[in-house]
């Protein structure tokens, strides 16, 4: 784990180390173990306020207790990522879109005002007609 994590981690109270003035950080087992919950909770891409929520109910409720608050979390999770990977899929599209919009920008000296196709709202939709009525 990079150092600057392990700051930040300590920084927030995920952790606390020993250290000397001016010497290493010194990590016992138990910080050990919650620098892997933290690496592992990262890797599920949950926020550092989200792994905390769950290290407080870990390290002082049972494993049903556990498995019910973190559940949600991860479906929540799923959700956001789902939704994101939808986005991501139409972006391509939307952004061959926005390319053609920008070639039918008329060439002008003069500020972009309201026929440029680009301050449109409608001129990354790919089902918009063009200029001569074909859908896209």
């Amino acid at each position: 784990m990079p150092a600057s994590t392990l700051r930040c981690c300590e920084r927030i109270g995920l952790i606390a180390s020993d250290r000397e003035r001016n010497g290493p950080r010194d990590y016992d087992a138990q910080v050990l173990e919650r620098l892997a919950f933290v690496g592992t909770a990262k890797q599920l891409d949950l926020s550092l306020p989200e792994i905390a929520a769950l290290l407080d109910v870990v390290e002082s409720d049972t494993c049903t207790q556990v498995r019910e608050s973190f559940r949600p979390r991860i479906a929540a999770r799923l959700r956001e990522v789902d939704a994101r990977l939808y986005a991501l899929q139409r972006l391509p599209t939307r952004l061959d879109a926005a390319s053609r919009s920008a070639d039918q920008c008329p060439d002008s000296g003069t500020q972009c005002r309201s026929e440029c196709v680009l301050l449109r709202s409608d001129a990354c939709d790919p089902a918009r007609p063009d200029r001569s009525g074909i859908r896209r």
